[in-house]
């Protein structure tokens, strides 16, 4: 199985040394079950971009701590490839920034909440399909956000919602989903994470998150969903 990881961002700090960077961290994830998924790494920001939908069986959008309503050409390039992803129908699913980006460049809305969505949350699931359901009843998993998808786009179905982030995720048909989670960090990356954003985050939201974070996350329950879109 070939993900490419069309890459929007890279991990900061010395985190990169100790937990390796996205495509180190998303290889790990989704080679957690029985598919041997081989990463290969698009750095957008640097102008690396796929030729054609079809070069890679799937595709992955990462996080970034960038906006997705920015006015960065690769941004703008990006969503550009979104819409011929959709309109290939290649399978494609999108974390965090990539989730927002793929809301963005369908019709949808983005906007800076002005707050800090952080800590393991857990979604309900809305619509359970085969390209919506995790996990029965929903999923949790751990959040750093502070922009979210507030309108889908006319051809997107929402497939659960969360306390703080009401479009947790959304499906675009079978082929394409968006999560505004990070599946990809365990525990202990969040915990390091929100450590090191603790000034950004502020005591009480950075303290609060610190204490969602014993009880462990579904995260390798939604790489399964991932898969399950991936694999088309």
């Amino acid at each position: 199985m070939r993900i490419g990881l069309l890459r929007c961002d890279e991990v900061g700090g010395d985190r990169l040394g100790r937990y390796g960077g996205y495509q180190q961290l998303f290889t790990e994830l989704l080679n957690h079950g029985d598919t041997e998924v081989v990463v290969t790494d698009y750095d957008l920001v640097a102008g690396r971009f796929p030729g054609d939908p079809g070069e890679q069986d799937g595709w992955l959008v990462t996080g970034a701590r960038a906006a997705a309503f920015d006015d960065d050409p690769w941004i703008a390039e990006l969503l550009d490839l979104i819409r011929v992803l959709d309109a290939a129908q290649a399978p494609t699913v999108g974390v965090c920034f990539g989730h927002q980006a793929i809301a963005l460049a369908l019709g949808g809305t983005v906007r800076n909440t002005g707050s800090w969505g952080v800590g393991v949350r857990h979604a309900e699931m809305v619509d359970p399909s085969p390209a919506s359901a995790p996990v029965d009843g929903g999923f949790r998993i751990a959040y750093s956000h502070r922009d979210q998808v507030v309108d889908l786009p006319a051809t997107a179905r929402l497939t659960s919602t969360a306390a703080h982030c009401p479009v947790a995720s959304f499906a675009i048909g079978d082929h394409m989903i968006g999560i505004q989670g990070h599946p990809e960090f365990g525990t202990d990356f969040a915990r390091d994470l929100y450590t090191g954003r603790f000034i950004n985050i502020g005591e009480e939201a950075a303290n609060d998150a610190m204490a969602t974070l014993d009880d462990g996350t579904d995260r390798f329950a939604v790489a399964d969903w991932m898969m399950r879109i991936l694999v088309g």
